[in-house]
């Protein structure tokens, strides 16, 4: 709990005494044990021993692994990358209720006590406080990083984007997307790169995002369910294969954009179809989709029956690659999956992992190899700034 009242003396003792047994005697032999025993004494204490961490899960709604293989050290290690990459200290602070004080108040207190963003240049510090009970989240973003998070994402993700992941009952995958979203909202902020609203507004268009300002909100407990079926005859028909790559990647972001999972469409390959199918999807996945690739520059390179499209305005979206079949152009997700590699705490977010295939051979003149990556030549290649001490 993070509100009680101040523990005796003899409980302050018996709490260290347990806490030096359990993490001398038990802990460094299960290391993903340290967060739940830090846990357990900070609730006995009724007080934050360790102010050094970047997820609290106070409320204890975190399962031991989630269906994306994520636990708690999980969340801890990817904020601590972050930090070393950016220099942006991100703290996550789940707490069951907030006492009877405005979730506001509470979250000022908790940026003031855990020193958020004090360590770093220019307080690059931001804090999530999610209230369980009361269903609201709260986002309290340091002066130093307001252009970082400017108030319409910071709208969004509260209204918006966490609100999906919270009521559909799956706050650790919607916590791990909600962080990769400001990794990425950050990587683009060190480029020197504004946050666009135009994919905002394309999302509202479609009238599946409810507006509104502030930044926090509360947020129903009503189940979403999963968005996984197959499609209609006159949805198969609409996200055919296609006469050129271009309107095919169009189908594709309409596709995004449409909020429904139906994989089963011919805008994919077969294998692409397959690969799809298996991942646990969202519409607020979709929307981290659609923040990073609407409204981005690229150039598409059609060569015989494959074509490749880059992006040449943004280093951080690795390329998308299509294929000309019997019903018409597809895109392969497929080999884009399995044919790219992710990186973090480098210069670049992903390179090309030298898988021999239809595409590396077709394009072979169009590779080059930056440092240990495998690029495109004339796609966005510019370095990304590293503000932290990556070790």
């Amino acid at each position: 709990m993070l509100e009680t009242n101040r523990p005796s003396r003899l409980r302050n003792a018996i709490g260290l005494i347990v806490l030096g047994t359990l993490i001398f005697g038990v802990a460094p032999f299960f290391a993903w044990e340290r967060h739940s025993v830090r846990r357990s004494v900070e609730d006995f204490l009724g007080v934050t021993l360790d102010k050094h961490h970047h997820f609290y899960d106070y409320a204890r709604i975190m399962p031991a692994m989630d269906s994306w293989g994520n636990t708690i050290k999980t969340f801890e290690d990817d904020l601590q990358r972050i930090q070393e990459e950016s220099d942006v200290d991100l703290r996550i602070v789940l707490v069951k209720d907030t006492s009877g004080k405005p979730i506001e108040e509470l979250a000022v207190k908790k940026v003031e006590a855990f020193g958020i963003g004090g360590k770093t240049r220019e307080e690059r510090g931001t804090l999530l406080l999610y209230d369980f009970k009361g269903k609201r989240l709260r986002v309290e973003v340091g002066y130093g990083l307001e252009g970082f998070f400017p108030d319409v994402f910071v709208s969004y993700l509260i209204h918006d984007h966490a609100q999906a992941f919270f009521s559909a009952g799956d706050v650790s995958v919607g916590l791990r997307l909600l962080i990769r979203m400001l990794h990425y909202r950050i990587r683009q902020a060190v480029l020197g790169n504004e946050f666009d609203p135009t994919v905002l507004t394309a999302i509202r268009r479609q009238g599946h995002l409810s507006g509104g300002a502030g930044a926090s909100a509360a947020m129903p407990s009503s189940r979403q369910g999963d968005i996984f079926r197959m499609a209609t005859k006159e949805e198969r028909e609409y996200y055919s294969a296609q006469p050129t790559p271009e309107e095919v990647f169009q189908k594709y972001l309409e596709w995004l954009l449409a909020g429904q999972f139906i994989p089963v469409v011919d805008i994919f390959t077969k294998e692409s179809q397959g690969l799809l199918a298996t991942l646990p999807m969202s519409k607020a996945y979709f929307h981290y989709i659609l923040l990073r690739d609407y409204g981005k520059q690229y150039k598409i390179d059609t060569r015989g029956n494959v074509a490749m499209l880059y992006f040449t305005n943004d280093p951080l979206l690795d390329p998308f690659h299509f294929v000309k079949g019997e019903k018409g152009w597809q895109l392969d997700m497929y080999t884009g999956v399995i044919g790219a590699a992710n990186y973090s705490g480098g210069v670049y977010t992903w390179g090309l992992n030298g898988q021999d295939n239809v595409y590396t051979r077709t394009f072979a003149d169009k590779l080059v190899n930056i440092k240990g990556f495998i690029r495109i030549a004339d796609g966005d290649n510019r370095e990304l700034p590293i503000r932290g001490k990556v070790h």
